[in-house]
């Protein structure tokens, strides 16, 4: 276990005191866990690289810490907004889509493939929407709207972006097994 494995499990392990902290109204302190999070996000995954510290479990824990955040912040907004059950809906659609294609994946290569660029991007859209959706007093309904849109439309194109990745791999290893085989095809 090396050091951006345990930031990610930090993160896993600081989810339910977030969740806690705001469902008993201490916001200040919600979000300062928040925060941290955010920041540990971004921490974990720059001394990986930097220090060459990139590790299988750590390109399965980091996107499960990131998601099991996600998933709790869209529960508590959830409860504030109507309009966020339908993207928690979307989210484990998403997530359970992902997850069995990623088995399949790993399965047919043995491999695990990283987070991409847009999983990225909307992963700090969706802590930035949500984080305005949990502690502003006040969000108008139009707000609420965009950011239920934008959110959804961004889960949606990952969702779309990382199956069509998926295949892509699938294909390029199986046209390198044939290419080992011939009498495979």
């Amino acid at each position: 276990m090396n050091i951006p494995n345990i930031i990610s499990l930090s993160r896993i392990l600081l989810t339910p005191v977030f969740a806690l902290l705001y469902v008993n109204g201490r916001s200040t302190q919600a979000l300062a866990v928040l925060l941290i999070c955010a920041a540990s996000d971004v921490l974990d995954g720059a001394i990986a690289r930097r220090f060459n510290m990139v590790t299988d479990l750590g390109k399965a824990l980091d996107p499960a810490a990131d998601k099991l955040i996600q998933l709790t912040m869209l529960l508590c907004a959830a409860t504030r907004f109507r309009a966020v059950w339908l993207l928690l809906a979307l989210h484990i659609l998403r997530e359970l889509s992902l997850g069995a294609a990623g088995l399949y994946v790993l399965r047919q290569t043995g491999r695990v493939y990283g987070a991409r660029w847009y999983g990225k991007l909307c992963t700090a859209v969706l802590y930035i929407v949500m984080t305005v959706f949990l502690f502003l007093r006040s969000v108008p309904d139009s707000a609420v709207r965009a950011g239920t849109a934008m959110c959804a439309f961004l889960i949606s194109l990952c969702l779309f972006l990382y199956m069509a990745n998926y295949i892509r791999i699938l294909r390029l290893c199986r046209e390198h097994e044939a290419e080992k085989d011939p009498r495979s095809v």
